[in-house]
């Protein structure tokens, strides 16, 4: 037996095993990447790293012949160790500001000196680490942005069934992986550097057009999806939970948007997001392309056909026997209704509701309008409750431009698809040429989030593209009550439905 495992091992940890096994992984990744080229020099580099030797052999010759190349080595390897070292000590020690660089200039000093004169021990054991941090930094980047990532759950919109606190794996294979877009950025972080809510973790000095890897399915309706927040390209970091364009339409920062936009910007720090960098958001998809919706009595009915049933879908209702607003969710075991209270995460006790008259809260939250924003104007009376019909855009389709769906479908031309819409009279110009009708560039969805009454969702601010989709939320893996309740152990490894 020892004699076998001995041959297993061998045999798993030859050179000739390592280099094969990523010869066929970097293959397999870069006919799904759709970058043939890239072959041509890797393959050849990882027979060479494993096997061949050739490119060590050849700077071990050049670092012992000539001077210059030790000065450049050496370069290299403290800049490696200074962005590495330097950018943990100034997370821990410092804010992200103007006090980086010094720090990487003088990190770098450092180790510049111990590459050219000394090598010090405690440099080299450090240097191993770094080594490591960097390369386990590369492979988890890599699975982020291509395989699955991790997300926790800041609010309640999606009550019952994800709480605030929830940690949870999106797959994005699930969708196919959208390709960076915005490839300069500070790994493992969104949008804004750590212990600095107002630095941006990325630069857009270079930019790439959206493209999406080939996937294993399609969004369909009731997932469970994770995207960009579509109004979230520009936002109010005094009031991030709140969308920028929302605050245009609330009167109190002034009489026109004009008015508005000004007093905003000039009292509130504003900051501008690319598309893949936008804030991320979760809700359950109740509408994709093609999809006619309407909304009665709190129920989506689609293409004509009431909606499949949510198990932990809740709504909040008034009770007129205690004068209180309670929470409502369905047992997705029993069936029965569960009664929470509003300002809880976690279900807190069971009721009969039939000793109680329930009368649904389902009119627009105050301060805001739904979609379409011009409804009031329109004399179209929509509520969370009851509204639509709405037919989800989808890519190739046609639709005959009037007053009326421009309020619905307008911000999609404009902002989503990059087209200038102007209304002149009754007639529609795009790009500054006269428009009947428009054909779309791209699908659409529609998505809700499972605590009706309680989320900020495409009722209020429209359609989601299909470039802002980020992944498929999986699983549940880990949940911690941020209200200091501890652990919630029985959602832990929890698959999400």
């Amino acid at each position: 037996m020892k004699k076998i495992f001995s041959l297993l091992k061998q045999f798993f940890t030859s050179p000739w095993f390592v280099a094969s096994l990523t010869a066929i992984i970097i293959t397999l990744f870069a006919i799904w990447y759709g970058a043939w080229w890239s072959l041509i020099v890797a393959l050849p580099i990882v027979y060479d790293y494993y096997i061949g030797g050739n490119i060590k052999r050849l700077h071990h010759k050049l670092y012992e012949r000539h001077r210059w190349y030790q000065v450049v080595w050496a370069v290299w390897c403290a800049a490696v160790f200074a962005l590495v070292v330097g950018v943990i000590a100034h997370m821990l020690i410092f804010r992200w500001e103007g006090s980086f660089l010094l720090t990487f200039a003088v990190v770098m000093a450092v180790a510049l000196w111990c590459e050219m004169r000394s090598q010090s021990k405690v440099y080299i054991w450090i240097y191993g680490w770094v080594h490591a941090i960097l390369y386990a930094t590369v492979v988890a980047t890599l699975i982020q942005l291509y395989w699955f990532q991790m997300f926790v759950i800041p609010t309640g919109s999606m009550e019952g069934t994800l709480l605030a606190g929830d940690y949870i794996l999106v797959n994005k294979v699930s969708y196919g992986p959208r390709v960076p877009m915005t490839p300069l950025s500070f790994p493992f972080v969104h949008n804004t550097m750590p212990m600095n809510g107002t630095k941006a973790s990325f630069t857009t000095s270079w930019q790439r057009d959206y493209r999406r890897l080939s996937s294993c399915g399609a969004v369909e309706r009731g997932d469970v999806v994770v995207f960009n927040f579509p109004e979230g390209d520009t936002v109010v970091l005094e009031m991030a939970a709140m969308s920028y364009y929302e605050l245009l339409r609330d009167g109190r920062f002034g009489a026109t948007v004009a008015e508005r936009r000004r007093n905003i910007a000039d009292n509130f720090t504003l900051a501008v997001r690319p598309l893949d960098k936008k804030e991320n958001y979760i809700k359950r998809c109740v509408g994709i392309p093609g999809d006619t919706l309407q909304i009665i009595d709190g129920a989506v009915y689609t293409n004509g056909e009431r909606e499949a049933f949510v198990p932990k879908r809740q709504y909040i209702y008034y009770n007129e026997y205690t004068q209180k607003p309670i929470k409502m969710g369905i047992d997705h075991v029993t069936g029965d209704y569960l009664e929470l209270p509003v300002t809880d995460d976690e279900l807190s006790r069971y009721s009969d509701s039939t000793r109680y008259r329930l009368k649904k809260i389902g009119g627009a939250v105050s301060g805001s309008t739904l979609i379409p924003h011009t409804t009031p104007q329109r004399g179209v009376r929509w509520t969370l409750d009851d509204m639509g019909p709405i037919w989800v855009p989808c890519a190739g389709a046609t639709i005959e431009l009037t007053a009326e769906n421009l309020a619905m479908y307008g911000r999609c031309i404009e902002v989503y698809e990059g087209h200038a819409v102007e209304r002149r009279g009754d007639e529609t110009y795009i790009d500054g040429e006269l428009a009947t009708s428009y054909t779309f560039a791209q699908d659409y969805y529609f998505m809700m989030g499972d605590n009706r009454h309680g989320s900020l969702d495409s009722r209020f601010w429209g359609f989601v593209p299909e470039d802002h989709i980020v992944g498929k939320a999986s699983y549940i893996w880990f949940s911690v009550d941020p209200a200091g309740d501890g652990i919630r152990w029985k959602r832990i490894f929890t698959s999400i439905e």
